[in-house]
C-alpha cells in the first residue's frame, strides 16, 4: 500500500496538468490549408512568391516550402536529396494540414535549371517555358501517381514577378 501525502496544493497541481493535457489535442490540431506551395529559394523572388499567393486571396492559407529548382527540384537526379524533401513535405503536409493540392512556381533565369541541364538548358523565352513545362509534366505524372487525392498547379514566374500557369 502506498503512503502517499497529497496535500491540496499538490492535488490541484496535479488536477490542472490533467486538465491541460486532456485540453492539448484539440488545441494542438492543426488547421486545415488549401494547399503546399512549393517555390525556388532564389532571392530574387521571394517576396514575388508571397504576393503571387496573397494576389490569389490565400493568404495564411497554404504552406511554403523553398527548393532549388521547385518543380527540377521532385525529378532531377543531379539533386537526389531534393527529390526526397520534395516527396517528403507533400506528406507531411497532407498530414498536418490536409492539403487539397501542390502549387509549384518555378520561375525564368533559374540557377538550378542551368546546373542540371548543362550545355542543354534553354534560356530563351519559348524553348525556357518548353523545358519547364516538360519538367511541370513529370511532376504531375508523378503526382498523380503517388497521391491521386491532390490536385496540382503548375506557375513560371518572370523575374518581374509576373507568373503564367503553364500546367
Amino acid at each position: 500500500m502506498c503512503e502517499c501525502n497529497i496535500d491540496r496544493r499538490s492535488l490541484a497541481k496535479l488536477l490542472a496538468g490533467t486538465g491541460a493535457a486532456a485540453a492539448l489535442p484539440g488545441a494542438a490540431q492543426a488547421a486545415t490549408v488549401t494547399a503546399l506551395a512549393i517555390t525556388c529559394i532564389d532571392y530574387r523572388l521571394v517576396d514575388d512568391a508571397v504576393t503571387f499567393f496573397h494576389g490569389r486571396h490565400m493568404t495564411k492559407d497554404y504552406d511554403q516550402v523553398s527548393l532549388a529548382g521547385a518543380s527540377l527540384a521532385a525529378v532531377s537526379d543531379k539533386f537526389p536529396s531534393s527529390n526526397a524533401a520534395f516527396w517528403d513535405h507533400i506528406g507531411i503536409a497532407k498530414t498536418l494540414h490536409h492539403i487539397k493540392k501542390v502549387i509549384v512556381v518555378d520561375h525564368r533565369d533559374c540557377g538550378a535549371f542551368k546546373v542540371a541541364f548543362g550545355k542543354d538548358y534553354k534560356g530563351e523565352h519559348a524553348a525556357e517555358t518548353e523545358q519547364h513545362r516538360g519538367v511541370m509534366e513529370q511532376v504531375k505524372a508523378k503526382l498523380a501517381k503517388t497521391h491521386p487525392d491532390l490536385g496540382c498547379e503548375f506557375y513560371l514566374m518572370a523575374l518581374d514577378g509576373k507568373a503564367e500557369r503553364v500546367v
